[in-house]
């Protein structure tokens, strides 16, 4: 019963996640609704690992965690690039810029 209540959960943070990326053009908030997305897997990931007792989903786990923060630092890095050569952080302008 536990397992359906944190899947329910998880199932509900993916879903914010994926209605802020469709709605957003600002990319800091698009990077939080990713990472939101990734933790929502993780919790999932974990909950299986908890309730079937297996090591396994917890390694796969730590490997979310560590491609969240790779994700995370190559997204703020790609914005800071951008704001300092444009003035402004929006997704539309990635297209525009010429490195």
């Amino acid at each position: 019963m536990e397992i359906m209540l944190v899947s329910m959960l998880s199932l509900i943070l993916f879903v914010i996640g994926l209605y802020g990326i469709m709605t957003s053009n600002v990319g800091i908030k698009m990077l939080i609704s990713l990472e939101i997305i990734i933790n929502s897997a993780i919790l999932n990931l974990v909950a299986v690992a908890v309730a079937y007792s297996s090591v396994d989903p917890i390694i796969l786990a730590l490997f979310g965690i560590a491609i969240g923060a790779v994700e995370s630092v190559v997204g703020l890095s790609i914005l800071t690039a951008t704001y300092k050569k444009v003035g402004k952080i929006a997704i539309s302008l990635l297209k525009e810029i010429r490195w």
